[in-house]
């Protein structure tokens, strides 16, 4: 049997987000592994990448750089506006691949005994019809991965809402997959709650792995220093968006300012939906001015050295499948307290304070005890990508 990894996302263009993360880490701990080969989808069809080695370097999460932009609320000047449009190709201009092989590719046929996989953002590519044509028209198996099923139990978090279209997706793939991975106990739980009649060996869990520390520079270092000049922060690694409950950490913040406590609220990642109102207080409420900051356009590289200076990290997201933020809190050594109520208890492997996502209270008691240095430094063994690409294989194994 050969394993056919789908690389598609990871060496494109897509943003760094949890999914594509994760198929980069996968991909870079499938390399070197007897009978693994890698394809994307091209016109499509799947073509085999012929150079490993390239590959390789095409994975690195350092091969990646961008120019980070800093706002600290009510300190610095709003960016101009400028249209959704101009939004996207900033954000991907801003993202660059430093120059490395380029990838050969020839085309790829599979046989009865492959195996492909895939576990990006197959509802943007025509990967599932590739996969049909494959499984039925070669005998080949398909195996592919749920991350959640956020879209069908919580639609008023997405924008815009398809409810009907990622059931049909997900009823498609259930048909043509020989298994779909979960990543986490809390995700098989919810597909077998939506798909009773799926057998559980089919949905077996993958636990990912957690970022490794990578190596900071002066310049990544520095700059993580002058975010708040030195004066201690907590840090939240998401989307600004509705689900990952930004809002909790705001009202925690002002709660602080109230107790006349120290500290300040760093969040990383890109501003998504239905957070506006939220932004815009930030920007104009005098009380916690100066107090919490947001990075965009971050790379790995200024993102470790973030970790690196933060006093610990907060993760009070409404619903997760998983919880990468958390791992990789911990994979920097840094205490992290999580959201109750999904699958962040997974995440954060039992070493994690939970507290309930809407209690502001407890939001800024957990960030004072931070700031206090009263929550202790993890201290549990961090599941490896390496140990979630073997689980991968023999899940995949016929």
């Amino acid at each position: 049997m050969t394993v056919l990894f789908n690389v598609t996302d990871a060496i494109g263009g897509a943003p760094n987000h949890g999914i594509t993360r994760t198929e980069r880490r996968l991909g870079s701990s499938l390399i070197g592994r007897p009978d693994v080969d890698f394809v994307v989808v091209r016109d499509r069809g799947l073509w085999r990448v012929d150079d490993h080695d390239a590959l390789a370097t095409a994975l690195d999460p350092a091969h990646v750089e961008s120019t980070p932009h800093v706002e600290r609320f009510g300190v610095d000047r709003p960016p101009q506006g400028m249209s959704s449009v101009a939004r996207v190709r900033s954000r991907w201009s801003n993202a660059r691949r430093v120059a490395g092989p380029p990838l050969q590719l020839s085309p790829m046929r599979t046989r009865r005994q492959d195996t492909f996989v895939s576990v990006g953002l197959d509802w943007v590519h025509p990967t599932l019809a590739i996969a049909e044509h494959h499984v039925f028209g070669t005998g080949a198996r398909f195996v592919n991965m749920c991350y959640d099923l956020i879209p069908i139990d919580h639609p008023e978090w997405l924008f815009p809402p398809d409810v009907d279209g990622f059931r049909r997706y997900l009823s498609r793939s259930l048909r043509v997959a020989s298994a779909t991975l979960c990543i986490s106990r809390c995700t098989q739980s919810d597909l077998l709650r939506h798909f009773p009649d799926l057998d559980p060996s089919r949905a077996p869990v993958v636990t990912l792995g957690a970022d490794a520390a990578i190596e900071t520079g002066a310049a990544q270092t520095s700059f993580a220093s002058s975010v708040f000049g030195g004066e201690p922060y907590a840090i939240y690694c998401a989307t600004v968006d509705r689900r990952k409950n930004h809002q909790v950490l705001y009202r925690a913040m002002r709660e602080l300012v109230h107790r006349g406590a120290a500290g300040n609220l760093l969040f990383v990642g890109r501003v998504g939906s239905g957070t506006a109102d939220l932004i815009d207080a930030l920007r104009n409420d005098r009380a916690i001015a100066g107090r919490v900051a947001l990075v965009t356009d971050c790379d790995d590289r200024h993102l470790a050295a973030l970790y690196e200076k933060s006093v610990g990290a907060v993760y009070p997201s409404l619903y997760e499948g998983w919880g990468l933020g958390v791992t990789e809190a911990l994979a920097h050594g840094r205490p992290c307290v999580v959201a109750s109520g999904s699958s962040l208890g997974e995440a954060g492997l039992g070493v994690c304070p939970e507290v309930h996502p809407l209690r502001t209270g407890e939001w800024a008691d957990a960030l004072e005890r931070l700031f206090g240095g009263t929550i202790d430094p993890p201290d549990a063994a961090l599941p490896t990508w390496d140990s979630a690409a073997t689980r991968l294989l023999e899940v995949t194994a016929p």
